[in-house]
């Protein structure tokens, strides 16, 4: 009895102790004070082995938070500090809304003009160009059709700067809407180029002397630059992935991607949005425009109206933390992330930057900052619609992604991205089939809009694409059930099918070493589905020994070298294998030898056909990489 009684005072001592750890485990995650959010954002660099990270918060015209955390630069042993420059990739996007605004607000252009008709020598192909023409705001907004960037132009790293028409003539190809403009959100790189040129067509200035003399000098901003300066070479935050430190990249596209500054200028640059465009008593940009760059304007009606995408605005974002609505943009590089966000009702905003290519650090620190600029006030009352509408259109069936970002990952992520949907009890249901915890479930609201049952917020939306029918979101397109299976069967029978050609190899090789019949041609016949997987291995080991980064990846698979020559070639050789793999099993068809290994042999090489069939369908093999 005196052992059970011991045992029950164990088990409770340790269930408080675990409920007391859980509970300062809460608490570390809700900062009360500025003291526990430093502490908090000290203990993730620790944890997730971030170098370091420029944080600000500010609140009207005080600045609460101008800290840097961690170290600037690992071997040198630099603290970061407020002055540390770091790099904020595509929160770049962000300066060139705002000079178009500008030149709006004096008359110079507006959002609605055609790009052709501005810029007609930069050359673009959109097959709706007559009925829904590319303007301004469709390159703001990324809803022009245009893709991400490709390969040749991320790894086009070159210290000496192109000028913007240099750049824009380097790669045209992007430039090709594939899907009608306004219908859906892509982001494009090279439309924020475009975006930027048309400012320097307009302004009759290079877009960085245009942001120096409208927007930097005026803020007192000093070391926001599109370039690798004199100024970042010495206070520069260096660049960290995977334990590796990286180069600086030279982004082709610099309006786009490449701008740099301190944690102290980002401080200067949130109080102008939260004062309305007003900063040391210079009215840069009316209210009127910023309310504009925080909305959507260019999609078609039929999307702009769902709640869901109306604050896709003018390379400016909205996005909702209990309850409340910031505005803001991110951006990332090899080494690299940035945020900013600001809540315009309640004048506050934050910025921060790690030196390290890592996203989920970010995330928690934001989370951070988020609670803490929230946690006192006063919580909008939302309105929870319980009243059961009718779904209008049944959604059920599967889906894939639309328009990967990168070609080089195309094939994969139709794959990755193939959902199930289907209704119960008036319930959304949508789980993604390569990751069985994915489950989400929405309830409708009316008018083909959804709240999640979790977080009691609109996320989803069924939308008619003038290309596709019905759609999930912008990015989901329905497939039918056989070619879903088909995907999926392709991925998981590539592994099943490469493991069991090691084994029926490594048994044949043996068998023919040591059996007393011995066969060449039953041995080759063994062997030839593993000769052609050894093309698509020596690939797989190239890009892993050598691609230990985004920046190696850029680099690598971006540009023309010897990896991306010999990667080339092995694509070619993986055809011309696995045809002459199945001309010579069909031609030994009556050769003596076992019939389980030619039937393995046989199922194996018209397997990789249909592989090497579906690589090729999503430019794979024969294609370079660099062009």
């Amino acid at each position: 009895m005196e052992i059970v009684k011991k045992a029950i005072v164990l088990v409770l001592f340790v269930c408080i102790g675990l409920y007391s750890f859980a509970q300062k485990a809460t608490d570390e995650n809700k900062p009360q004070n500025l003291i526990e959010l430093k502490k908090s954002i000290q203990k993730i660099l620790i944890e997730t082995k971030i170098p370091g990270t420029g944080v600000v918060l500010v609140s009207g015209d005080e600045t609460i938070l101008l800290n840097g955390f961690g170290k600037a630069d690992i071997e040198k042993n630099i603290n970061a500090n407020e002055n540390t420059i770091f790099r904020l990739g595509s929160i770049s996007k962000t300066l060139v809304a705002l000079a178009i605004l500008k030149l709006q607000e004096e008359g110079r252009l507006n959002l609605k003009d055609k790009i052709k008709d501005i810029i007609p020598e930069i050359k673009f192909t959109n097959a709706w160009e007559e009925k829904f023409p590319i303007r301004i705001e469709n390159l703001l907004e990324h809803t022009s059709g245009w893709k991400y960037w490709s390969m040749a132009e991320l790894g086009s790293d070159d210290p000496k700067p192109k000028t913007l028409k240099e750049a824009l003539d380097f790669y045209p190809k992007t430039r090709t809407s594939l899907f009608v403009p306004g219908t859906r959100i892509m982001e494009s790189n090279v439309g924020i180029a475009v975006a930027a040129y048309i400012v320097e067509k307009v302004s009759g200035t290079t877009f960085e002397n245009f942001m120096d003399e409208t927007f930097f000098k005026p803020m007192g901003i000093q070391t926001m630059s599109f370039i690798q300066t004199e100024q970042y070479k010495k206070f520069g935050a260096s660049l960290y992935e995977n334990n590796i430190k990286l180069n600086y990249l030279n982004i082709i596209y610099r309006p786009a991607a490449a701008l740099n500054s301190s944690p102290a200028d980002m401080a200067k640059f949130l109080k102008f949005f939260i004062n309305r465009g007003k900063i040391n008593n210079i009215q840069l940009l009316t209210d009127s425009s910023l309310c504009r760059m925080e909305r959507a304007g260019s999609l078609q009606k039929n999307i702009s109206k769902f709640e869901l995408y109306s604050g896709n605005g003018l390379s400016n974002e909205s996005s909702l933390f209990k309850g409340f609505k910031y505005h803001g943009f991110s951006g990332s590089l090899p080494g690299a992330y940035a945020e900013f966000g600001y809540i315009r009702e309640n004048n506050m905003g934050y910025a921060v930057m790690i030196n390290n290519g890592a996203i989920e650090p970010l995330e928690k620190i934001v989370s951070l900052i988020k609670y803490y600029q929230t946690k006192d006030l006063k919580q909008k009352s939302v309105t929870i619609d319980t009243e059961k509408h009718k779904i209008d259109i049944d959604p059920s069936g599967y889906y894939t992604c639309i328009i990967p970002k990168l070609d080089p990952i195309k094939a994969l992520e139709l794959i990755k991205n193939i959902h199930k949907v289907w209704i119960k009890n008036d319930t959304i249901y949508i789980k993604r089939l390569m990751d069985g915890g994915s489950l989400a479930k929405f309830i409708s609201v009316g008018n083909n809009e959804f709240r999640s049952v979790e977080t009691n917020q609109i996320g989803l939306v069924l939308i008619n694409d003038p290309l596709e029918g019905n759609m999930i979101g912008l990015n989901l397109k329905k497939i039918s059930p056989l070619w879903a299976y088909t995907l999926l069967s392709i991925f998981y029978l590539f592994f099943i099918v490469l493991f069991s050609s090691i084994v029926f190899g490594v048994i044949s090789v043996f068998v023919y070493l040591f059996g007393k019949k011995k066969s060449k041609i039953a041995l080759l016949i063994s062997l030839l589905p593993i000769i052609t997987y050894s093309f698509i291995l020596m690939v797989a080991v190239l890009l892993k020994s050598t691609i230990h980064n985004r920046y190696d990846m850029f680099q690598i698979i971006g540009t023309m070298n010897p990896i991306s020559i010999l990667i080339l070639i092995c694509s070619i050789c993986y055809v011309l294998a696995t045809v002459w793999a199945l001309f010579y099993i069909y031609k030994k068809y009556h050769d003596s030898m076992s019939r389980i290994f030619y039937i393995h042999s046989a199922l194996a090489t018209i397997l990789n056909m249909i592989f090497m069939l579906y690589f090729f369908s999503n430019g794979l093999i024969g294609v370079p990489t660099w062009f």
